[in-house]
């Protein structure tokens, strides 16, 4: 399937293949990976940001701008759930703060961060034109130096004209060297619905610079193996906005034989019954086909009176697009958090 034809995809309608919400998240990531572009998630303390103007895009100061769209004021507030993942998001992130507008749709980043290992930024749309419930764009975020990511995006409607967006982007580096300093840039190129067989073209360019969160990294290299999986958690870094997992993989060339793709979920609890990752992946790439795999997973801030992180991986082989899967699920990593 081409990049293309993935982004066009209604996920929703796979479930006329018999596919779980796991495999949908499976294979998500799986065409994620394969791509290009990349990015980041940590601290940003915004080293310099500039914007691209082209003759048939508008740009604003967004001061002025935010004054006459009271709803783009603190983005992340539409993403925080029960678990109030993002808290610290609005304190420690760098104002981007800004816009361009083009056929009728006017772009608007707000804030962003990066951790180290990844970066989120915040942003809203206004548009003119019905896009319905299914607002897509097929042209992510990139990231300079990088050679592959992975990440997840959300983008919600909160009223006839206007969404909200949340995207978390996973770099890779050669030799996983995470710079002090990313360069992210955007060019959305189009926004698209299903719904109502809609594309609308334009021009918006996006430019900016983000600095490196510091957090405290806690070695850990424990190994689990089952079934042809021999999976390694590395390290765990902990800042202020986010707990971020470093993994390696290692797969069975007969597990291979039989399965496209061999990646894990995870289950991410404390020992206090916290729970912060429900079989959820990150970002990862394999230069070998997949039977080594380098990843990345990233969360929310521990509880402060947790004393032990319990973190469970389960291995989805898969054939991918619907055509069947197994679980392998290995035994659980208990770490003692650092205090």
């Amino acid at each position: 399937m081409t990049k293309k034809e993935w982004l066009d995809l209604d996920i929703d309608q796979l479930e006329l293949l018999d596919v779980t919400e796991i495999e949908k998240a499976r294979v998500k990531q799986h065409v994620l990976k394969k791509r290009s572009k990349t990015a980041i998630w940590r601290r940003i303390a915004a080293a310099s940001i500039i914007l691209i103007g082209t003759t048939t895009a508008t740009g604003f100061a967004f001061p002025s701008l935010a004054s006459q769209l009271p709803f783009m004021d603190n983005v992340i507030q539409f993403f925080n759930d029960n678990e109030h993942r993002y808290t610290n998001f609005d304190d420690l992130s760098s104002d981007i703060n800004l816009s361009q507008a083009s056929n009728g749709v006017t772009v608007m980043i707000d804030d962003a961060v990066y951790d180290g290992t990844n970066i989120t930024v915040s942003y809203a749309i206004e548009t003119e034109h019905d896009f319905g419930e299914e607002l897509m764009i097929p042209h992510w975020f990139d990231v300079a130096g990088a050679t592959g990511h992975g990440g997840e995006e959300q983008i919600t409607k909160i009223s006839d004209t206007r969404y909200v967006g949340l995207a978390t982007i996973t770099p890779n580096f050669k030799n996983d060297a995470y710079p002090e300093t990313v360069k992210v840039t955007w060019s959305p190129q189009a926004f698209t619905s299903i719904s109502n067989n809609l594309k609308i073209e334009g021009d918006w360019s996006f430019d900016f610079s983000l600095e490196r969160l510091e957090g405290d990294l806690q070695l850990v290299n424990r190994n689990v193996q089952k079934d042809g999986v021999d999976f390694t958690l590395q390290t765990i870094e902990y800042t202020d906005v986010s707990t971020v997992i470093s993994y390696e993989q290692v797969v069975s060339d007969e597990l291979l034989s039989k399965w496209q793709s061999v990646t894990p979920v995870f289950r991410i609890t404390d020992n206090l019954g916290n729970v912060y990752v429900d079989e959820t992946s990150g970002g990862g790439s394999s230069e070998d086909n997949g039977k080594t795999f380098i990843g990345t997973t990233a969360f929310g801030t521990i509880k402060s009176d947790a004393s032990q992180l319990i973190i469970q991986p389960v291995d989805i082989a898969s054939q991918l697009s619907g055509q069947g899967h197994i679980e392998i699920e290995l035994e659980p990593i208990v770490i003692d958090l650092k205090k």
